[in-house]
């Protein structure tokens, strides 16, 4: 089955199904998720058997301009500081998983400029959803899980000076054809005028901070835990999850085949089932 799967200070209250911590262990590795940020080597859209990722780290998917590069703009050990490292995906039949390491957040100052992490956006069997990660961008409560219905459903964040949200020449990326910066990086945020009607759940968001040393120290770590039936697509043929920086500087996404993982009960009633089939099957031959 085919799915498609897309500073200074740590200053967000973050509520509303929102949980501080708990999703590191004491040596670093991620609790739950079987993997350690910072150990494997960058690549895209992988398969390990359980897990869908992808790791960028220090590296943008998107040749930015000025000679920047396939870099966190704005380049060099400077981007390091606003990059999306790592994403993880999880899909079971009850739950999507999503885990996304990044170098700080969800709150950032550049140069006296606050800046945010984006929401989480999701599409998944050709619908459009967000999840709420920074209250503090559009004053909507964290975890809110949002139906996108059109442009107005999603804003840029801090389209100013900062950001390439203007900067409309077409640029090389590693997700399709040439295309502007704010065509790959956005949209950042669900829009706060959105109609409230338009919520349909609440996704469990947990988040934690590790020192992994040099200049990954303050990596900031956050998961969303959601029951795909909220969404009201039934079982979509296609997902896509996409993070991005709000000063529009970086982005990550996860995209390829995600088979759904069977729960330990799942396993549990085919064996029983399975076992009954052949005890049934077994006393009809005695008979």
């Amino acid at each position: 089955m085919h799915r498609t799967l897309t500073l200074t200070v740590l200053a967000l209250a973050m509520t509303a199904g929102a949980a501080l911590g708990d999703l590191v262990d004491d040596a670093g590795g991620l609790v739950g998720w079987d993997v350690t940020p910072f150990t494997l080597p960058n690549q895209s859209d992988t398969f390990d058997g359980t897990l869908w990722l992808t790791i960028q780290n220090n590296y943008a998917p998107i040749d930015y301009p000025s000679g920047v590069g396939y870099q966190p703009s704005p380049g060099g050990s400077g981007g390091e500081v606003f990059d999306l490292e790592e994403m993880y995906v999880r899909v079971t039949p009850n739950q999507i998983g999503v885990l996304v390491v990044a170098s700080a957040g969800p709150v950032a100052d550049v140069s006296g400029t606050t800046v945010y992490l984006g929401d989480l956006m999701i599409s998944a069997g050709g619908h459009q959803f967000g999840i709420v990660t920074s209250s503090g961008a559009q004053g909507l409560a964290p975890g809110s899980i949002y139906r996108l219905d059109g442009d107005g459903d999603v804003v840029q964040l801090q389209p100013g000076s900062r950001t390439y949200a203007g900067y409309t020449s077409l640029r090389p990326n590693d997700y399709g054809p040439d295309a502007t910066i704010a065509e790959i990086a956005g949209p950042w945020a669900v829009s706060g005028g959105i109609d409230p009607g338009q919520r349909v759940g609440l996704a469990d968001i947990q988040t934690d901070t590790y020192d992994y040393g040099g200049s990954e120290d303050g990596t900031f770590l956050i998961q969303y835990q959601f029951d795909p039936a909220v969404l009201g697509v039934g079982l979509p043929d296609t997902w896509t999850t996409k993070m991005t920086w709000g000063c529009g500087n970086d982005v990550i996404r996860v995209q390829d085949d995600v088979p759904f993982v069977p729960e330990p009960a799942t396993f549990g009633m085919l064996a029983a089932g399975l076992g009954l089939t052949f005890l049934a099957k077994r006393r009809r031959e005695r008979t």
